[in-house]
């Protein structure tokens, strides 16, 4: 088993909201650590049974995300606790297109994008959600937000 799942978790979150932090991190561990090694986020995705089209779903968004945030992104280091404003955001997102809710979905895209990024940015967490859930990483299965 990769060496992230060994480290801190966020307390309360249950195995999927901890899975989608952990890739979360990883994904972000090289802009905030450019040196040294890094967890690899396809490998976290990989072994929770999220399939390759899941996977390049959310390297989508995330791509997207980076390259048009309006602020700084609030994501934790890999060893880090507590759960960061945009962990939080990521989650309650991929909770909402899990239910079908595109609106909610949309709303938290905003709180990172300008308009005309949205598309893209939806398209690829939109992909993510399917896939999550088809591998049984299923967030906030009680209706509303996962955390806030």
């Amino acid at each position: 088993m990769s060496e992230v799942f060994r480290e801190p978790r966020p307390p309360g979150l249950p195995p999927p909201a901890s899975l989608v932090v952990a890739a979360l991190r990883a994904w972000m561990a090289p802009r905030h650590r450019p040196a040294g090694p890094h967890p690899d986020w396809q490998e976290i995705l990989t072994l929770a049974g999220v399939r390759p089209a899941g996977a390049l779903g959310f390297g989508l968004l995330m791509s997207v995300v980076l390259r048009g945030a309006v602020r700084q992104l609030d994501v934790r280091p890999c060893d880090g606790t507590g759960l960061g404003r945009d962990e939080a955001v990521l989650l309650d997102l991929v909770a909402a297109l899990q239910r079908g809710d595109c609106l909610s979905a949309i709303g938290g895209l905003s709180e990172w994008l300008a308009p005309g990024d949205l598309r893209a940015a939806l398209r690829g967490a939109q992909i993510f959600a399917r896939h999550t859930a088809a591998a049984g990483l299923h967030l906030g299965e009680q209706g509303g937000p996962v955390l806030h």
